[in-house]
């Protein structure tokens, strides 16, 4: 009974992609982007992270959702480079990605729904944006709360 359940609980957890990121959708990354006056495009089905790129005036932001467990960290790290990455995690932005919290929040989740219980998935998101675009593009409160 043991051995079944716990091949239940790993054929099911490969279900989610980009290694354990549960699939969150980046509809209201464009959204955001949209509103603030961005043209949007989406990066190539085979990125991993999936960068939404928007881009106005000489000014690009770039937003994906990455792993709560950290394992986009160095790809994202490079993509940024001679950028301004931030992070939106937990509902607060930050300028390392935080791990602790969103993972233990991240696998307690999991848990909960491994359970039956409804449990909304934790959605970090990295944010990168060109050196051009103005500090107030899209305010602070509106690019934390997309890890609401």
């Amino acid at each position: 009974m043991l051995l079944a359940a716990s091949l239940a609980i790993k054929v099911y957890g490969r279900a989610t992609p980009s290694g354990g990121m549960a699939d969150v959708g980046d509809q209201d990354i464009v959204i955001l982007l949209q509103k603030h006056g961005f043209k949007t495009h989406r990066a190539a089905a085979e990125t991993d992270p999936a960068w939404v790129h928007g881009v106005t005036d000489g000014c690009q932001i770039d937003i994906a959702g990455v792993s709560p467990q950290g394992w986009h960290r160095a790809v994202v790290d490079w993509y940024a480079a001679g950028k301004h990455l931030r992070y939106s995690a937990l509902g607060e932005l930050h300028y390392e990605q935080p791990i602790l919290t969103p993972m233990l929040t991240h696998y307690l989740a999991r848990l909960q729904r491994y359970a039956g219980i409804n449990a909304k998935e934790v959605k970090i998101r990295a944010i990168v944006v060109a050196p051009g675009c103005p500090a107030d593009v899209i305010p602070s409160s509106e690019l934390s709360a997309l890890s609401d």
